[in-house]
């Protein structure tokens, strides 16, 4: 078994408040480790497809309080969640940012574009795809604070670490 980590953060700026607000959490953007040390997550934002370091860079909009959850996945699952990042970061310059795929997501119409995610629509897609969770709905009506109770994990529980970063 090898440990899948999403990173559940909180931004202050405009459209963080807005995400949380609407999803009653706290936390308004979602990223995802496959990294052991948990130095290195992958997740969409304004900029498209980015490779964040929460530990060593803390944006200047992000809000106190953070929370992990680790997922044990099998070999197998890991080795495909491996396999997508790894072609996600390849045509990095393809990907965008779907402020509209955000905007359905709030009016819960299930959609999918094109090489344009959001944060949390990418981290349950990833997993989903690998057959590391079972998904309730559709990975792009997902916001990041849903991603706490609504993903079941296949091969173990949700381990839960708040104030990581």
């Amino acid at each position: 078994m090898k440990t899948v980590t999403i990173l559940l953060t909180n931004d202050s700026n405009l459209f963080g408040r807005l995400i949380s607000g609407v999803s009653k959490y706290h936390y308004s953007h979602a990223s995802i480790s496959i990294d052991a040390d948990e130095e290195i997550f992958y997740s969409f934002n304004m900029k498209g497809f980015v490779i964040e370091k929460p530990k060593k860079r803390k944006p200047k909009t992000r809000q106190g309080g953070s929370m992990c959850i680790r997922l044990q996945v099998s070999e197998h699952a890991y080795n495909i969640i491996e396999e997508e990042i790894r072609q996600f970061m390849e045509k990095k310059e393809e990907y965008t940012y779907s402020r509209v795929g955000v905007l359905l997501c709030l009016l819960h119409i299930p959609h999918k574009f094109q090489h344009a995610y959001f944060c949390s629509q990418f981290v349950a897609e990833v997993l989903s795809r690998a057959g590391a969770i079972k998904l309730t709905k559709k990975e792009s009506l997902y916001l990041p604070g849903h991603l706490i109770d609504e993903i079941e994990c296949l091969f173990s529980c949700k381990q839960f670490v708040y104030h990581v970063i």
